[in-house]
């Protein structure tokens, strides 16, 4: 799951003061918007840089090319222009948004979360401002106003004053519906306008269902992460599989294991508009249009409004409804998306039997363990959570500091997304009598050795009501076990999801409260918690959380469930998961006994 910018990453300026254009100016300054709006942002760049040397005093020049260069990865030029369109018109709403966004991408929450309040100030859409505030205020740990700027959200939401970002209702205690809502709002935005393409003519039940994948994370990923096998695995007597890349290509061993499993189906679409794109898609003759993205950073949605695809599908990249009646189907499982909570989705659910969630079994395996290695100290006790730091929720981190007060002997290990937030993850700490040194801190690191690292945890403390996804599997892959929380909706779900599939049903606990009894008699009982990893090193080649054969042919049995009902001329309906399901996750008090 990637995060999005606050504002999207391109805002249409409402205002922009500066001088005039002349009409050369205003020549260029279409050109740059032709180029945008194609999604040539070099070009449109140019464009606009051009424009800005024509006429300097002409704000949105500058706010533009901030959103060309931000689109381009080169922030710091972006942060540059968007202070040139300030210096025309400092009250210019949309260029204090750009900016948060610009500081969010350089790993300052606190500066992007100004940047909101100044922009939420002088009339930006106030919803859309608020959850922007909120969600960096997460991103920086800093909740000395959360509660009241929650609160106000609420409360705008509520009075009818608009929706916020989907992504940003995920960590809000929201409802499945109230994240329907987001999404449905959303969706209004991203397909407004968009004339689908004509009717596919029908083509005869083929031997193979071609089947498309559309995403910008075909590289060193944490999609690719969990993916890459399942592309392997097609029936390619079965499924023709395309994949339509409209990212950057880093030339990592990733990128060029996705490209040798599609082979000739691998398209490069970085430079093709969204209807040029959906032209491409009909042309091949797609069945079932798959898309890896939803409401994340650099999502190409938009596609999906032109219909190239007689079924349409969101999967894996967004835990929810993405709210449009352009996605027939929403692939979950029995756990993320019982039946019964249809009504918060869009889409038809489909559910796979086991876990929605793909593995792949090729990521590299654990070493032996060696926690100094990582810095940690001999013989303590790891609680360890390598989450993005906006999912630690204020009642979540007190949990944690409250076992650390409990466990003499034990390290809170985390995760440094950026460094205020740990500047003011040790402060909250500090305030609820933990020590700086009890808590140790991940960087970045590539695979390999994030997976080697994480073997060295005790436990994996979970977050919710985000839950960790990517990060829990690689967890569970290194042998840690997970303890989570079943919550309410998708993204609260995930964790139970894949610590079933894995045969730890035991470590989902029921609320915090019940979280909290579970981790402390854990870390109390170091032989029960030595089994209960043993049990995890033998599910690396046994459960079915990571049988990679056998979820490819769950999957491609589904999408031929979808095909059936079409070419039958039925419409989308939920699809249950099929007989082989797992033992569902055991009734109340599912961790009583491992808390008593």
């Amino acid at each position: 799951m990637t995060l999005p910018s606050a504002t999207g990453l391109a805002p249409l300026p409402a205002h922009a003061g500066g001088a005039a254009l002349s009409r050369q100016g205003a020549q260029i300054m279409e050109r740059g918007a032709a180029h945008a709006h194609a999604g040539r942002w070099d070009q449109a760049a140019a464009a606009y840089r051009d424009a800005s040397r024509l006429c300097p005093r002409h704000g949105p020049a500058w706010l533009q090319l901030g959103i060309a260069l931000t689109r381009l990865g080169r922030f710091q030029d972006a942060v540059a222009a968007l202070f040139s369109a300030l210096q025309q018109d400092k009250r210019c709403a949309d260029a204090y948004a750009q900016l948060g966004n610009v500081f969010q991408l350089l790993k300052l929450p606190e500066e992007a979360r100004e940047s909101f309040r100044n922009a939420l100030a002088f009339g930006r859409a106030p919803v859309e401002m608020m959850a922007a505030i909120v969600f960096t205020s997460l991103e920086a740990s800093h909740w000395e106003s959360l509660a009241q700027d929650m609160a106000t959200l609420d409360a705008m939401v509520a009075g009818g004053k608009g929706h916020p970002l989907p992504f940003f209702c995920l960590n809000l205690a929201w409802t499945r519906q109230q994240q329907l809502a987001a999404s449905r709002a959303q969706a209004g935005r991203v397909f407004q306008g968009i004339p689908p393409l004509p009717p596919r003519a029908a083509r005869r039940a083929p031997e193979r269902i071609h089947v498309g994948y559309v995403s910008s994370d075909f590289h060193e990923h944490a999609t690719s992460y969990l993916v890459a096998e399942l592309f392997e695995r097609h029936d390619q007597e079965r499924f023709a599989i395309h994949a339509y890349s409209y990212g950057i290509d880093d030339r990592s061993p990733m990128r060029r294991r996705i490209e040798r499993a599609f082979g000739t189906g691998f398209v490069q679409a970085r430079d093709l508009s969204a209807r040029a794109l959906a032209q491409r898609i009909r042309a091949d003759a797609i069945d079932v249009l798959i898309d890896l993205k939803g409401y994340t950073l650099y999502s190409r949605s938009d596609v999906f409004g032109y219909r190239a695809a007689p079924i349409q599908v969101n999967f894996l990249g967004f835990p929810g409804s993405l709210g449009s009646p352009h996605y027939d189907y929403l692939i979950g499982d029995p756990i993320v998306t019982p039946l019964e909570h249809g009504d918060g989705y869009a889409e038809c659910i489909a559910q796979m039997p086991v876990c929605y969630q793909p593995n792949d079994r090729q990521r590299p395996r654990p070493g032996a363990r060696d926690g100094q290695r990582w810095g940690l100290p001999p013989d303590a006790f790891v609680f360890c959570c390598f989450n993005a730091n906006y999912k630690i929720t204020p009642p979540v981190f007190a949990c944690w500091c409250r076992l650390l007060l409990q466990v003499e002997d034990a390290v809170l290990w985390l995760f440094e997304a950026n460094p205020q937030a740990r500047r003011n993850l040790t402060a909250q700490a500090a305030a609820m009598g933990v020590a700086a040194q009890r808590l140790h801190w991940a960087s970045s690191v590539p695979l390999d050795q994030h997976i080697a690292r994480i073997a060295n945890a005790d436990l994996f403390l979970d977050t919710l009501p985000v839950n960790a996804h990517t990060t829990a599997s690689d967890a569970l892959w290194a042998g840690v076990p997970l303890l989570t929380v079943l919550g309410d909706c998708f993204a609260a779900r995930v964790a139970a999801s894949l610590v079933n599939a894995a045969g730890l049903p035991e470590l989902v606990a029921n609320d915090l409260d019940d979280y909290e009894r579970i981790a402390l008699a854990l870390a109390r009982d170091r032989g029960r918690l030595a089994l209960l990893r043993q049990r995890l090193e033998r599910a690396r080649d046994s459960s079915a959380l990571f049988n990679g054969a056998s979820f490819a042919a769950d999957f491609e049995d589904l999408l031929w469930r979808m095909m059936e009902r079409a070419r039958a001329g039925k419409p989308p309906a939920a699809l249950a998961a099929s007989a082989r399901d797992p033992a569902p996750i055991a009734p109340a008090r599912r961790g009583a006994a491992l808390a008593a």
